[in-house]
């Protein structure tokens, strides 16, 4: 998808007095017939066979499942997986939860789904509510929020399928709850709703008639305007407040956790039934001697289904056409870590999804499909590789980043062929993660996070192709920047609430700094004449910079108010001259690191920046394509919009590193999540 924002626009701002340019003509189209023109043409090429990295249900991405539905014989999940940027996903089975597929979700991570007579929607967020359509559960169309109906800073928390469209529930940025609806799941609006008090965190529809949960209680609507509290009695030794709120076959169903009637009064589920939202009474129980508690509760069409972890260790799956009479399905296993989180009636049989020790967890009990292994679902999913940063130096260039839950650096000499390095420091208990490399007389330096992202990790290597760790001593935090200048290596980063650093001469001997660090985050360092300047943020939200002559003692720099809110998180330097990135924001100094001036970039995000002999390149998001400035001075700037494949076009492309080569540019990012590598001509 192409970008919003204009073309032709000149964003000015003044800055402490300069009135700074950001040219946004879209770039010159090159001539035809030049390299430049080539490269623009090739696009990025697909990197996956540079950067092999077989896939793995649990190899340092994070995956869960979050919300199932169910219609006719078609089932769909939506959930996520992380890798150092969530990626939203949605399985679909048409036959019952036999056979699934990954089905494209576009950006954003959904977060709750629903399915009814006008077909499928789901909401989610990506920097923004982000919604999905589908007229049958197979193929999804994400749009990002209508301003009309989504404002900034509203949240998602609850979707039901009426007999007429969707009704949506959620928070506002003032945390007060939400209405919206739709006919369609594409096109919504908002609704002026009265009578509603607390963030919803449950939403049931039967026809037009809605309930729903929040902090202060259960709600009633007809219209999804109106609202008046409603009350579902205790009963047959019920406790406490609702624990699931569910629509099924005859009207709806809310749960609660209860004692029996034994004289040692063992737990059970007590269930109540309402045909219209308004008169509740209590339908049946759960009670077997080693229930535990209700940990999923769902609804459909098809009936109702219930998961109960077991005080032996197992998970008892039960199904209900009325809520009166339950059958147990099966019981399962609950070895490697597995919890039930989520669950739904299926025409034949029961979906069960939640987490394991090593990820997502899918099965369907009583319709004799048994665990579905996601590995054998084509995307459902993918390895775990980022390329976080590209460095350059002594004719070597480095991709730093992780792969299946270990630190992992590639190297190349031409930018065509890479090798992965190996070495000692790069795997270790918990996952790891590179952000960060510089290379030194006595070597080269990587920085990331270890031990389960808890503990810093500096690794070092004489060539780039073995490395070891080194030893920082230091508590929870982690290192996500370092750089090489006058007095050695230095790294940056935080630990507890206080930036750190760590500065070494010979790699070999690590000593912390000090000074003007409390309460804030150190993201990435340079190098330049006088020393070291950091970048980072404190608390409050307020982007920070440092100055240090040696890596030991820091000392705070005044920023201009245009620079914003948010932390820095990369700089780049070029003699005295420095570049560093915010979200949207490009934050400059010409004397190394002393004075400072700011301007906004219209760029949905900033990315990545680079020196090269002919200035500064900085890439960014565009929509969702990928955009670069390039200035000679860190003052003016020039808008280019590379085209071609993995640049451009449908879904997601972004660029994570960029580095110099020879006279070219060379980049590496993703396409619609999988890896890209890009080389042209320097801009």
């Amino acid at each position: 998808m192409s970008s919003g924002i204009a073309v032709a626009a000149i964003a000015a701002l003044l800055a402490g007095g300069i009135v700074y340019l950001v040219r946004d003509d879209g770039g010159d189209a090159p001539a035809a017939g030049t390299r430049e023109a080539a490269a623009q043409n090739a696009g990025a090429r697909p990197a996956g066979q540079l950067f092999p990295v077989p896939p793995a249900l649990f190899d340092g991405h994070e995956q869960a499942i979050t919300g199932v539905a169910s219609r006719g014989g078609t089932v769909v999940t939506i959930g996520s997986e992380t890798a150092g940027r969530p990626r939203g996903q949605f399985l679909t089975s048409d036959d019952g939860g036999k056979q699934w597929r990954a089905a494209a979700g576009g950006d954003g991570v959904p977060k709750a789904i629903a399915a009814g007579p006008k077909g499928w929607a789901a909401l989610g967020d990506n920097n923004g509510v982000t919604t999905w359509s589908s007229p049958d559960g197979k193929d999804w169309t994400a749009r990002p929020g209508d301003p009309s109906a989504f404002q900034d800073d509203d949240e998602a928390t609850a979707l039901a399928a009426t007999a007429s469209g969707f009704v949506g529930a959620g928070v506002a940025k003032d945390g007060k709850p939400v209405i919206w609806s739709s006919t369609d799941g594409a096109a919504w609006q908002r609704v002026a709703a009265t009578g509603l008090k607390g963030a919803p965190t449950r939403l049931a529809a039967s026809g037009d008639t809605l309930v729903m949960q929040g902090e202060d209680g259960i709600s009633r609507s007809t219209d999804g305007r109106t609202w008046t509290p409603v009350e579902i009695p205790q009963s047959d030794g019920s406790y406490g407040g609702i624990v699931g709120l569910v629509s099924g076959p005859g009207g709806f169903y809310a749960a609660r956790e209860g004692r029996g009637k034994s004289k040692k009064k063992r737990p059970i589920a007590v269930f109540f039934r309402s045909a219209d939202g308004v008169g509740w009474a209590r339908s049946g129980v759960i009670d077997r001697r080693t229930y535990v508690r209700l940990t999923a509760f769902g609804g459909s069409e098809a009936g109702l289904a219930a998961v109960a972890p077991l005080s032996d260790g197992r998970l008892a799956v039960h199904r209900s056409g009325d809520g009166a009479s339950w059958q147990p399905i099966e019981r399962l296993d609950s070895g490697g870590g597995r919890k039930a989180e989520n669950t739904v009636a299926l025409p034949k049989g029961v979906l069960v999804a939640g987490r394991q020790d090593n990820g997502a967890y899918l099965t369907v009990p009583g319709a004799k499909h048994g665990d579905v292994d996601l590995l054998a679902v084509p995307g459902a999913v993918t390895a775990d590789r980022t390329l976080a940063r590209l460095v350059a130096d002594a004719g070597t260039v480095l991709a730093v980043g992780s792969a299946n839950g270990d630190a992992a650096v590639w190297g190349t000499r031409d930018g065509g062929t890479w090798t992965r390095a190996g070495g000692t420091g790069m795997t270790g208990a918990g996952i790891q993660r590179l952000a960060g490399a510089a290379h030194g007389p006595a070597g080269w330096v990587a920085v990331g996070r270890g031990a389960g992202r808890t503990r810093p990790l500096l690794l070092t290597s004489p060539d780039g192709t073995a490395w070891q760790a080194a030893d920082v001593r230091s508590g929870d935090g982690e290192l996500s920047g370092v750089a090489h200048g006058p007095a050695g290596a230095v790294a940056v980063g935080w630990t507890g609430s206080s930036a750190a650093s760590w500065s070494s001469r010979d790699l070999k001997r690590w000593d912390a700094g000090g000074g003007d660090l409390k309460n804030s985050w150190m993201r990435d360092v340079a190098a330049v004449s006088g020393g070291y300047v950091a970048v980072g943020g404190r608390k409050g939200d307020v982007p920070a910079v440092w100055t240090s002559p040696d890596g030991g003692k820091w000392t705070s720099v005044a920023l201009p108010r245009e620079a914003g809110s948010g932390a820095l998180f990369q700089v780049a330097a070029k003699g005295d001259a420095l570049v560093a990135l915010g979200r949207n924001v490009l934050v400059t100094s010409t004397d190394g690191g002393r004075t400072w001036k700011a301007q906004a970039v219209p760029s949905d995000a900033l990315t990545a920046v680079t020196a090269t002999p002919r200035g500064f390149v900085v890439a960014g998001e565009a929509g969702s394509d990928v955009a670069l400035w390039t200035s000679a001075d860190g003052a003016s700037w020039r808008t280019d919009r590379p085209r071609g494949d993995g640049l451009a076009g449908d879904g997601a492309q972004r660029l994570t590193g960029l580095a110099v080569l020879g006279g070219d540019l060379l980049a590496v990012g993703t396409d619609r999540g999988e890896p890209t590598l890009w080389r042209r001509p320097l801009p």
